[in-house]
């Protein structure tokens, strides 16, 4: 029990003992005093033992009878009494003790008490995450796939209370706190040496820069993955230097602009996150006429994007007003774009892309609804805002769908758990179309439909054959992983990806020499995942993949000498 969970109970039961004490002092006191007779007749007194004992069950109301003797009528007149004020003062007490147990303050206190026992014992990694939400609970799943442990901080009970019915396959530290309070990160563990990272998406963004700030004094070593879709402030949260902004509509908007230049860049984005595989059509859209229906912050950085491109585009916002060089170029209308004759008004007939981006899963759905059947071939991009209208937006046949929360999930989940993944796929979200599409067409041919990715790091853990090799002064480059072990001359089904070294991040490296520290990011079937650690791990398969043939093993030689 903690120190402050204590000092309530003392605090709270102080006056009902004390009650307790002097009614029991008095009865006792009495008994005591006031002569009794024994069998023979002679006067005696009860001890104070024998009147504890009888005070004791007689003002608990069990009543085992007058002991040792019969009582005189003295005794018995103030027994009487005794049983009045005992019971009272126990009913005062026990009534104290019922509102003490039932005191928030205390629950809070035990439960805090609790979770600090909790996360003392987090001996690997753990990730404080604030808030219980959709998003939340789905990246909380994903970073125990990999064995992240996690901690989690609410303030709403019933919320916390829901998470604990959730089926999992750990135990997750949970307490009902602010978590804007340094003490309550501190409770958390983000003073630990084993905790990674805060994640902080709250929709009222001053609290991410809050969290980001605080975490910045109590532990800069922590990283925070924070939401933010304004600039203002994003560019505050990264001037603390330990935070990640994560800005859902800037990364919707760079798929756009990704789509539109370089479609197979895609492909290869949805593979990563396992949303699709290498098999699926890239995604190319059409030329032509873009309308835009809301003009909030998704709006804004989309109009940077079409920009870009010189696309030729309109938006519609019923409640919004854009800039006055926009409305005089025809760029903006202020009406409301679910209205029929809004539509026409903008060119819905002569248009090739829709995109519906509004905060109301309802008004997107009639906004589409009304263009299609004004115009049946428009492309449909549309924003989904909750999970809880999925099986709507599927039966649409709807072209491109995104959700928010999805892309919350995706990248945060990634960043954490597979940090070699994630930066692969910020540097090819860069590369052009030619790159990306002689890419996929490589791991096709070469590894399948759907490649694993894995990840190697060249230490004695990881990779003892290598690792001893190169300590030695011996030149090893990364090609010598990709030979087959069934066949020296031919080459596993694997495709180096990236090797990351030392803030250097190197792309498709297949001749590059390997340095000790260096994390390596292979594309490959099951078959050659298993070479390729055997090969980094095993002195004699790692001796045949650069020689050829077999390495002599010297024990056996000399085993099979001693006994020729």
């Amino acid at each position: 029990m903690g120190d402050n969970a204590l000092w309530i109970i003392l605090q709270k039961l102080r006056t009902p003992l004390l009650v307790i004490i002097i009614t029991y002092s008095i009865a006792i006191l009495g008994m005591v005093l006031i002569p009794g007779m024994d069998d023979e007749g002679k006067v005696y007194h009860l001890s104070f033992f024998d009147a504890f004992y009888f005070i004791s069950y007689t003002a608990s109301t069990i009543g085992f009878g007058e002991t040792p003797y019969t009582f005189t009528y003295g005794q018995r007149l103030w027994v009487s009494v005794c049983i009045y004020i005992t019971v009272v003062g126990w009913f005062y007490g026990v009534g104290a003790l019922v509102a003490t147990v039932t005191d928030k303050t205390l629950k809070f206190e035990f439960m805090r008490g609790r979770f600090r026992k909790q996360v003392k014992t987090l001996t690997n990694d753990f990730v404080i995450i604030l808030g219980y939400t959709y998003v939340n609970g789905e990246i909380i799943k994903k970073l125990h796939n990999v064995n992240i442990e996690v901690v989690l901080i609410d303030e709403n009970e019933d919320k916390i209370n829901h998470f604990l019915l959730e089926e999992l396959n750990r135990d997750v530290p949970v307490m009902v706190g602010n978590a804007l309070l340094s003490d309550t990160l501190k409770d958390a563990g983000v003073l630990r040496s084993n905790c990674r990272a805060i994640i902080s998406l709250f929709n009222d963004e001053e609290k991410n820069l809050r969290i980001s700030i605080l975490t910045k004094f109590l532990n800069p070593n922590v990283k925070v993955v924070a939401k933010s879709t304004l600039k203002d402030m994003s560019n505050s949260i990264l001037d603390t230097d330990i935070a990640k902004v994560l800005n859902p509509f800037d990364v919707f908007a760079k798929r756009i602009d990704i789509a539109l230049s370089s479609p197979h860049v895609l492909v290869l984005e949805n593979w990563i996150y396992q949303n699709s595989t290498l098999m699926d059509e890239a995604l190319f859209l059409p030329k032509g006429k873009y309308i835009i229906c809301g003009y909030g912050r998704l709006g804004k950085a989309l109009q940077s994007k079409f920009d870009k491109h010189g696309v030729d585009y309109v938006f519609i916002d019923e409640h919004r007003l854009a800039s006055r060089e926009m409305i005089e170029h025809q760029k903006f209308v202020r009406a409301n774009p679910d209205d029929k004759d809004t539509l026409l008004e903008v060119g819905i007939q002569e248009a090739s892309c829709l995109i519906v981006g509004t905060n109301n899963d309802i008004d997107n759905l009639s906004i589409m609804i009304t263009a299609k059947k004004l115009n049946p071939n428009l492309f449909l991009i549309t924003r989904e805002n909750t999970m809880q209208e999925v099986s709507i937006f599927q039966a649409a046949k709807i072209d491109w769908v995104f959700m928010i929360e999805r892309i919350l999930i995706n990248v945060t989940s990634l960043a954490l758990t597979k940090p070699l993944k994630y930066r692969f796929l910020k540097l090819i979200l860069n590369k052009d179309e030619i790159w990306a599409k002689s890419l996929v067409r490589m791991l096709r041919v070469k590894i399948g439909a759907n490649p694993k990715l894995m990840s190697l790091t060249i230490n004695e853990k990881e990779s003892y054959a290598i690792y001893s090799d190169i300590v030695v002064g011996a030149i090893i480059k990364v090609d010598v992983l990709l030979r087959s072990l069934k066949d020296w001359k031919k080459y596993n089904n694997a495709v180096p990806l990236l090797i990351y070294r030392k803030n250097e991040e190197i792309l498709l490296p297949k001749d590059k020499v390997l340095h000790l520290g260096d994390k390596i990011l292979f594309a490959c079937d099951e078959e050659s995942e298993e070479e390729i650690e055997l090969i980094a791990s095993n002195i004699y398969d790692l001796y045949y993949a650069k020689c050829g043939q077999e390495k002599e093993n010297w024990i056996l030689q000399k085993w099979f000498k001693v006994n020729s």
